[in-house]
């Protein structure tokens, strides 16, 4: 073999032996990709699903979900007149009154990937009941902004093997 493949053959090694895998735990594992991706579901993003949205992971619009919603909204007047008083969205349901299950979202991950986990318990209810378990979880939308957040930061470690 000539001389000159014996970089090359390093390089193209060294880029073989990255595990995507653990490189996808360590991005999942860090604040930053965490509030990105409940910023995502609950609110402080353009795609919000809860807030700016009002929809799930599968894209259903929270009032549909409720069936049986009292304006075109899906809040009672007096809801209304609450959030109003408080600055909040009264245009859609959100799932935010008091803020804590908003607060109450984590990201789990695990090699390959990550989950996120809410507590849906909020005073005798079960968010989870009433919404369904899909209210926790990103739309395909914010799944691509994830997966372009991913490639950035894979396609960076790639660039740092083939320059070392």
């Amino acid at each position: 073999m000539a001389k000159f493949f014996i970089p090359i053959r390093k390089i193209l090694e060294g880029i073989l032996k990255l595990d995507v895998d653990s490189i996808a735990y360590e991005i999942a594992n860090t604040t930053e990709f965490s509030q990105l991706v409940i910023r995502l579901n609950t609110e402080g993003e353009p795609t919000s699903q809860l807030y700016e949205l009002g929809v799930d992971s599968q894209n259903r619009e929270l009032k549909d979900i409720a069936g049986n919603p009292n304006t075109s909204s899906g809040y009672s007047p007096f809801t209304i007149s609450e959030k109003e008083r408080k600055g909040q969205r009264t245009d859609h349901i959100t799932l935010k009154d008091t803020g804590e299950f908003y607060l109450s979202f984590t990201v789990k991950p695990f090699k390959g990937g990550f989950s996120i986990d809410a507590n849906p318990i909020k005073d005798e209810d079960n968010l989870f009941d009433i919404w369904g378990s899909e209210i926790v979880g990103l739309n395909e939308e914010n799944l691509q902004i994830i997966i372009e957040y991913y490639r950035g930061i894979i396609l960076e470690k790639v660039n740092q093997k083939l320059i070392a």
